[in-house]
């Protein structure tokens, strides 16, 4: 596999895509879509799904257009009330059909680099959680990160970013992300790391802080390292670390997203959290 250099990564980087679905809460997502569209220069395009289940969408196929066109009558009024709200157009976008193929059709297409999400999804009577159908966008050659929100930003734009290093050596995936967002964002770098007595993770342990280190060391991002508490749970511990220096982000590897987050946490997340999915690489070629 091809791994892009930061400049080319910022070429391909167009939109922030987040899901809509009428209520107060997705503008929480949008204010946040917003900071980082700006600091990327980037468009943001709101997307509305109507959602239907894997089997309806690939042998059914049955479109509602009349409710489309309602659907984005009503988007049009919701585009020029954000211009004139925020000082930015969206794009908006209605689409029937399975949640997790919309997106990943999206990415294809639509030059998708980020999704910017609330916590929930509200459809009808019920409520979806974004997090289940956004871990799923893991394909051949594409890998694209998200971002669970509750809360509105904190500050004006991302400035601390909190990142919990594991002893998996999946952990070396997150560094390409950790310097692309450093350089990319221009965010402080605060790496947090288990607090661990078994002899063989406590290896692996420092085997990926040395890895971290000397990736960041050689393009110039400056970091700390902190050492969770004995006592509590690492999860906790992170969430409370960055609560303390009032960080704006949160990144764990997808398949260490429900061990960080479940549905109740993120009803009230008070950081968001970015979710990146791994693919596999060869980690010196990053340069």
């Amino acid at each position: 596999m091809t791994l892009h250099t930061s400049q080319e990564m910022e070429k391909i980087r167009k939109v922030v895509l987040v899901p809509w679905d009428f209520t107060e809460e997705c503008e929480i997502a949008l204010q946040h879509a917003i900071q980082l569209a700006n600091a990327g220069d980037n468009d943001i395009m709101l997307l509305h799904i109507i959602p239907h289940s894997l089997l309806y969408d690939t042998f059914i196929k049955k479109v509602n257009i009349k409710n489309i066109e309602t659907l984005n009558a009503e988007f049009e009024k919701i585009a020029s009330n954000v211009e004139a709200k925020y000082g930015v157009r969206p794009q908006t976008l209605v689409l029937e059909g399975n949640p997790s193929r919309i997106f990943k059709n999206l990415i294809l297409t639509a030059n998708v680099n980020l999704i910017v999400s609330n916590h929930a999804y509200k459809f009808k009577d019920k409520k979806i959680r974004n997090s289940r159908s956004l871990k799923k966008l893991i394909f051949k050659n594409i890998t694209l990160p998200f971002i669970i929100v509750s809360n509105p930003p904190k500050h004006d734009h991302y400035i601390e970013i909190v990142i919990p290093v594991d002893y998996d050596q999946k952990f070396k995936e997150a560094v390409h992300w950790i310097i692309y967002l450093a350089k990319y964002y221009k965010c402080n770098i605060n790496l947090i790391k288990p607090y661990i007595t078994d002899d063989s993770k406590k290896k692996m342990l420092a085997n990926n802080i040395y890895f971290t280190k000397k990736m960041l060391d050689g393009v110039n991002i400056v970091y700390g390292i902190k050492t969770a508490k004995k006592k509590g749970t690492f999860e906790d511990e992170v969430f409370r670390f960055g609560n303390t220096i009032e960080a704006d982000l949160i990144l764990v590897m997808s398949d260490k997203y429900d061990n960080f987050i479940d549905a109740k946490r993120e009803k009230s997340l008070d950081i968001p959290v970015m979710c990146v999915n791994p693919r596999v690489r060869k980690y010196q070629s990053f340069y």
